[in-house]
């Protein structure tokens, strides 16, 4: 585990005083859960603050709080109450929505407990107080991830770059990178490695049809779970889109989602790729936020095979 010392800090608001705020992470530590600190040798090993201290164990444990967030998106995103039965552990998670996108990362909080609780289920819900209205025409979070079957460099062009608002790395007339199998990239002009590449745009408008599917948001990480996989995600590619989106659509009562095809994206953000992919999977999910369940016939999806060079590509769009 790496510990880092981040300054950075949610703006104050004030919740459960139960509740300390240690620090932000981006590494090895957000993909464990569950954990109970029972002792100040412990809580070193994960963080390097001196918050707590030897005598804060004596009566009381420390359960680990990881709470999912998106700086450019995510504002003021606070734990403000919860509960306790026998082990399980819910807690309520507050923040306003906003409509920038940054790589998701962690808040971290400490949840003081009694001595006698050492083992926890823990149950994050994140409730959204409001909404800083977005621009409905744009594509949010969509990178591009690439696996050639050998180590090669491709170069990616937009047909329309002047729908692209942001990139990363920035995007100069093209894309060029070195790809290993492992989906493993090397910026060609800077030298620097990546995982995958990133850009926003400018998208049609994105409208309700009579094809989708209506999702309560506490059936939000199940429905993507499936959906995902049966749209041909790996995991990983699945678990940074539901990190992305989680929290976005979890805190809504139902959303109407439905997810555009590859030739539909297509049509709006063509792509040029050299050497050409053998698969290309493309999927822009398209949402809105309900109060009460529509009728709407159910989309149906098809499965793509992954074979030869494969390009992925996710993102979506909140429709107005």
């Amino acid at each position: 585990i790496t510990k880092r010392n981040n300054s950075k800090k949610p703006d104050p608001i004030s919740h459960n005083d139960n509740f300390i705020y240690i620090n932000t992470y981006e590494d090895e530590l957000s993909k464990e859960k569950n954990i109970v600190l029972q002792s100040y040798d412990e809580y070193k090993k994960y963080f390097d603050t001196k918050i707590l201290e030897e005598k804060d164990f004596k009566s009381n444990n420390y359960v680990i709080v990881p709470i999912s967030f998106d700086s450019c998106s995510d504002e003021n995103i606070v734990p403000t109450d919860y509960k306790i039965d026998n082990n399980n552990i819910t807690i309520n998670i507050s923040y306003t929505a906003t409509c920038g996108v940054c790589k998701a990362s962690y808040i971290y909080y400490l949840l003081k407990v009694d001595k006698e609780l050492k083992e926890v289920n823990l149950s994050l819900n994140y409730k959204q107080r409001n909404t800083i209205k977005c621009n409905t025409d744009i594509s949010y979070k969509p990178i591009i991830y690439l696996y050639p079957t050998s180590t090669i460099n491709i170069t990616i062009k937009f047909n329309k770059p002047e729908n692209l608002i942001t990139t990363y790395p920035k995007y100069i007339d093209k894309w060029e990178v070195s790809a290993e199998p492992n989906g493993k990239l090397i910026d060609i002009k800077t030298n620097r490695e990546l995982y995958s590449l990133y850009w926003e745009g400018n998208n049609h408008q994105g409208t309700i049809t009579n094809e989708g599917f209506i999702v309560k948001g506490e059936d939000t990480i199940p429905f993507l779970e499936s959906h995902l996989k049966y749209l041909g995600l790996t995991e990983r590619e699945a678990d940074e889109f539901i990190i992305y989106w989680l929290p976005k659509l979890e805190s809504n009562k139902y959303n109407y989602i439905h997810f555009e095809t590859t030739e539909e994206i297509n049509s709006y953000m063509p792509l040029d790729i050299s050497p050409l992919p053998d698969t290309i999977i493309r999927i822009n999910m398209n949402y809105k936020p309900l109060e009460e369940p529509i009728e709407v016939k159910e989309q149906i999806l098809s499965t793509p095979k992954r074979e030869g060079f494969t390009l992925v590509e996710w993102g979506g769009s909140l429709i107005e």
